[in-house]
């Protein structure tokens, strides 16, 4: 669980990041339809992670720590460097540029926003055996929220309309489920982690968040 204070300290993190990116294009029309969602106070999911107010900004910043950490560890590369005194000297530098890494890993799950509703459920309580009243989650009705495709597929097509995407950015997004949505391409998935390794990078990121850091 979040306090209102860790939820609001979230929101600020990361709308920082959003505006970080030097990309061109609108950012604020990206802040503007975050804000005016549920994505700062949605849950990650109903029932597997992070399924409590604040959750999926919670999750998402937790990607994307866990991205950079996994890129600068083992997607780098070096460089020499000529210094003024004319000696050289290495540099360690990830191959992913910083506006990569931001944008799938805070909005790989984009289309998580408006698709959670609270509803109230009735649970045995094990130490007095009577019934109670809990407040929980579960997804709004397929008719009643917007849906382009599974739910990669859905999130990819929201985030190209703020912003022009690399195509892998777009297959990083696309795969971050590792073939455990609908229709991912499992028959290929090997290869296509092998040709797009930040998908793969972003798909071990968010097995991490999930299940290791439980976030």
């Amino acid at each position: 669980m979040l306090s209102n204070e860790q939820i609001e300290q979230n929101k600020q993190t990361f709308i920082e990041l959003i505006n970080s990116i030097e990309r061109e294009f609108d950012k604020n029309k990206l802040i503007n339809w975050l804000e005016n969602s549920d994505f700062f106070y949605a849950p990650a999911s109903t029932k597997y992670h992070s399924n409590f107010a604040g959750g999926l900004c919670s999750h998402c910043l937790s990607v994307y720590y866990s991205l950079e950490a996994l890129c600068n560890t083992f997607a780098s590369e070096s460089k020499y460097v000529t210094l003024e005194d004319g000696s050289q000297k290495e540099e360690i530098t990830c191959k992913y540029d910083k506006d990569s890494i931001i944008i799938v890993a805070l909005l790989h799950d984009l289309s998580k926003a408006n698709f959670y509703e609270k509803y109230n459920r009735n649970v045995k309580n094990e130490v007095t055996g009577k019934w109670e009243s809990v407040e929980e989650y579960r997804t709004i009705d397929v008719q009643k929220r917007f849906i382009f495709g599974n739910h990669e597929e859905t999130s990819e097509f929201m985030v190209r309309s703020f912003m022009p995407l690399k195509v892998e950015e777009s297959v990083a997004i696309l795969h971050h489920m590792g073939g455990a949505g609908h229709d991912s391409s499992q028959t290929d998935l090997s290869v296509i982690y092998s040709k797009y390794n930040l998908a793969a990078l972003l798909h071990t990121a968010d097995l991490l968040s999930t299940f290791v850091l439980n976030s």
